[in-house]
């Protein structure tokens, strides 16, 4: 009975879950000794275009493989984000190898053309894991850009459906389940919520209540994909995190 309930949990969080992507390079073609353009297929089957940019696979990288940009010219990664458009947007960077300062590096997001976020690094060595709502439908561009004048690593992408970034409260407005999708330590939430944790599986992991603003530490998780499902005001939400 519980390998039958497994199954179908499985089932159904593939459903939920098929809109959102996710991308962690492991498949750039860019080469490891210099900057160039291109184009590969990546997690999911997704197709991502490349510019002014390298693998990068020690020293600097933030997991396994990630990708570096330039310090000059047109630096950038982009792919196409499926038909149910996107939600939030979460990614972690960091600084590329030495010379001038963290301040001298600076990455944009766009979505469909229109810039979400502007980042630059308070610290040299760091990485920064951030969440960019955008909440657009449609097949959409998601779009990387470094404008820096100097090189900065990408790694750990992910993104979630357009109408998938949160709960509207009493007022209307939307707010945001989970804060960070891609976790080293704790999960961030913008909501108070009983949650359960999932693995891919179906197996429950976890259980915990949080507050609004609050954090739950899951660093005792092993690296892979888990489902964060929980109860707002009687409204069934759950979200896809990345633990690294």
């Amino acid at each position: 009975m519980k390998k039958l309930y497994s199954l179908f949990a499985v089932a159904f969080l593939a459903a939920s879950f098929s809109a959102q992507g996710t991308e962690s390079f492991t498949n750039v073609t860019a080469p490891a000794n210099s900057y160039a353009g291109g184009n590969y297929t990546g997690d999911n089957n997704v197709s991502w275009t490349f510019a002014g940019a390298r693998k990068v696979t020690s020293t600097d990288n933030i997991t396994a493989t990630s990708v570096g940009f330039d310090s000059s010219g047109t630096r950038s990664v982009s792919a196409s984000s499926g038909a149910n458009g996107v939600g939030s947007v979460t990614y972690t960077v960091r600084s590329y190898f030495t010379g001038g300062t963290a301040a001298n590096r600076t990455i944009q997001v766009y979505v469909n053309g229109t810039m979400y976020e502007t980042f630059t690094l308070s610290a040299m060595s760091t990485n920064y894991t951030r969440t960019v709502s955008a909440n657009v439908p449609g097949n959409v561009t998601i779009e990387f850009r470094s404008t820096g004048s100097r090189q900065i690593v990408l790694d750990d992408v992910s993104w979630t459906s357009a109408g998938a970034l949160g709960v509207a409260d009493s007022k209307g407005r939307k707010e945001v389940f989970i804060k960070n999708t891609s976790v080293d330590q704790e999960i961030h939430f913008g909501l108070k919520a009983d949650v359960k944790i999932f693995n891919v599986n179906g197996q429950l992991i976890k259980t915990a209540s949080v507050n609004e603003n609050g954090t739950l530490n899951v660093i005792d998780l092993q690296r892979g994909i888990y489902i964060v499902a929980g109860n707002i005001n009687g409204k069934a939400v759950s979200e896809k995190i990345i633990k690294r």
